[in-house]
């Protein structure tokens, strides 16, 4: 089975033609103003038209209001929305509207396989989780996480549903795939030269270490 890639945080054109080129499956457009990559929704709706087809556009929140979303979803017309914040299941499932929930692990409630197990049962309409490192705020980490602690969450997802993040690099994902066989990854600044800044060369190097894992 190929793994699939999503590389995330881009803000310009130049960048989303070169990680189209490089082979991504999605590209992710920060809409969230604490993070260092974020664009507005307008910018967001701009870069949106971008993306080639057969790509996903996926559109990461963190804790925006009703309205941000319903906004989001009629003006950037993203494939997928990627919620990670404090979201409810409620909350995601209003919208009627194909999501990912991005969980972080290792820290908070989320400490054990059984409460990791536990927190993917809320969202039984997710079209997939993305767990990354536990960090103080929200967003991609770079960090790495211990993977054993979603043993009980393997058992129960099917393996198209699980994204991993946190940490990824050139120099580890050939591990990370042979030792997991994850559907997707996700990774920012694993292929940054800067924050919001893709390197060109970073990101074929990662693309190639992925193909020959």
């Amino acid at each position: 089975m190929r793994t699939r890639v999503k590389i995330c945080g881009l803000r310009s054109n130049e960048d989303i033609h070169m990680v189209a080129d490089a082979g991504a499956d999605a590209i992710g457009l920060v809409v969230y103003a604490g993070s260092k990559r974020a664009v507005t929704i307008p910018q967001a709706a701009r870069l949106r038209r971008e993306i080639p087809v057969f790509i996903s556009a996926v559109v990461l929140l963190v804790n925006a209001s009703q309205a941000e979303i319903e906004q989001i979803i009629n003006d950037v017309k993203p494939s997928l929305l990627q919620f990670h914040g404090d979201e409810s299941a409620e909350f995601c499932e209003q919208f009627r509207f194909p999501y990912i929930r991005a969980l972080r692990v290792g820290g908070g409630a989320l400490l054990s396989p059984d409460a990791v197990a536990q927190e993917v049962q809320k969202y039984p309409n997710a079209s997939g989780f993305l767990f990354d490192a536990y960090s103080a705020g929200y967003g991609g980490s770079g960090l790495t996480f211990d993977l054993s602690l979603l043993d009980k969450a393997r058992e129960i997802l099917p393996a198209r549903k699980i994204i991993i993040a946190g940490g990824l690099n050139a120099s580890n994902v050939q591990q990370l795939i042979r030792d997991v066989k994850p559907y997707a990854i996700d990774l920012s600044s694993g292929v940054e030269s800067a924050p919001g800044v893709k390197s060109a060369e970073k990101t074929r190097a990662f693309m190639q270490q992925v193909a020959n894992a």
